[in-house]
């Protein structure tokens, strides 16, 4: 079966051994701010992955109005942070 990882011009992070690269301890908050970006400058290079905190809050300041739009925005982050946290071997 092929893989459409390996289509790609740079394969992706292995996401299911952050904490093993991190000593055994899972690092939230980085991978939390990782997966935001709005915070984050690229130290060289454009980011791989998209910025996905200014991917939702537009659509949530929309729907639920600008203090309740960064609301839901950062609680959909801690999900998807909770979820990476989840694949862990």
């Amino acid at each position: 079966m092929d893989r459409l990882g390996d289509e790609l011009l740079k394969r992706p992070s292995d996401l299911t051994r952050i904490s093993r690269r991190n000593g055994g301890e899972f690092p939230y908050w980085r991978v939390y701010a990782v997966i935001d970006g709005r915070a984050m400058v690229p130290a060289h290079s454009e980011r791989d992955m998209p910025v996905w905190g200014s991917q939702f809050l537009p659509g949530d300041v929309k729907k639920y109005g600008p203090n309740a739009g960064e609301i839901v925005t950062r609680e959909r982050i801690h999900e998807l942070a909770g979820y990476v946290q989840t694949l862990q071997q």
